[in-house]
């Protein structure tokens, strides 16, 4: 999928850069195939949910401290390579363009909060907002009765562009767009393409 995607896009790696917003792993079964691709086209990552999983693996730390047991995907801890598992660590949970009024998320941001006070775990898990009792934002790994799209709720700025909502799909709103149109539940992969020269617009 990510071929054909690149292939569709007409990606050329002298031209082009391409940002993943998270998630390389656990979504099929050539996740090392598709972190040495990446990492071939000199791509840059966002840190994801699934990313965090495989290094609390990798690492035996957190839910995995005791045993890695309960961890489905155990062989990518023996098919990824140390310098591998080192690139999926230094990824940074978001990712700036400031010449294209753009950030590059996984999951979500929380409004009102500096960038430099978002927590990673919503960073890496929320899907939704409700008001807290302080005026601002709590942020939601899933949806509750009284919670909205945390996308619905951005106004920027910057824009923001993340993944992780599969159910929602492609998520189009003012300041953000949500590119998770869950690929691997048997639908499409998806890329938002921007010109930095502002010729075109984006697609």
């Amino acid at each position: 999928e990510l071929e054909k995607l690149l292939e569709k896009a007409k990606f050329s790696p002298k031209r082009d850069t391409l940002v993943m917003a998270g998630d390389l792993v656990h979504k099929g079964p050539k996740s090392v195939e598709v972190v040495r691709r990446v990492r071939r086209l000199g791509g840059y990552l966002v840190r994801g949910n699934h990313e965090d999983q495989l290094l609390e693996a990798w690492h035996r730390i957190g839910r995995y401290a005791n045993s890695v047991e309960g961890y489905r995907e155990r062989w990518l801890l023996t098919d990824l390579t140390a310098e591998e598992i080192l690139w999926v660590q230094e990824a940074p949970f978001t990712l700036s363009f400031p010449w294209l009024n753009l950030l590059v998320v996984h999951a979500g941001l929380v409004p009102g909060v500096p960038l430099e006070s978002q927590e990673f775990e919503d960073m890496a898990w929320m899907r939704d907002l409700v008001p807290n009792k302080n005026g601002g934002w709590k942020a939601l790994q899933k949806p509750a009765k009284e919670s909205s799209a945390w996308a619905s709720i951005w106004n920027g700025p910057p824009h923001v562009v993340f993944g992780h909502d599969a159910k929602r799909r492609l998520q189009q709103h003012p300041k953000a767009t949500g590119l998770d149109t869950a690929c691997c539940y048997g639908h499409e992969l998806s890329a938002l393409i921007f010109d930095i020269d502002g010729n075109k617009e984006p697609q």
